[in-house]
């Protein structure tokens, strides 16, 4: 289960914005749409694939390794840790 205030750490503007993003993926800020959800908790994020699904240089057809450059940011550290959601 996640942790209420993880999911607060990333979904944190200050955190995780369009530019971090474009340096991320290399793509433009001003194409990355991202939208903080409160239940259930999520932060979906979106912005143009630079090749067309499908196509002879799409490495990553499903978009199955989309979150390896997200999950290599260092996240910030928490001065309390709260108790698991349930």
């Amino acid at each position: 289960m996640l942790r209420r205030l993880g999911v607060a750490a990333v979904a944190d503007p200050a955190f995780l914005d369009a530019p971090v993003i474009a340096g991320r993926y290399g793509v433009a800020a001003d194409t990355v749409q991202i939208f903080r959800i409160p239940e259930p908790r999520v932060v979906r994020i979106s912005f143009p694939r630079p090749v067309v699904q499908g196509s002879l240089r799409d490495r990553d057809m499903h978009a199955g390794q989309h979150q390896v450059p997200l999950a290599l940011l260092p996240l910030p550290v928490p001065s309390t840790v709260e108790p698991l959601v349930p």
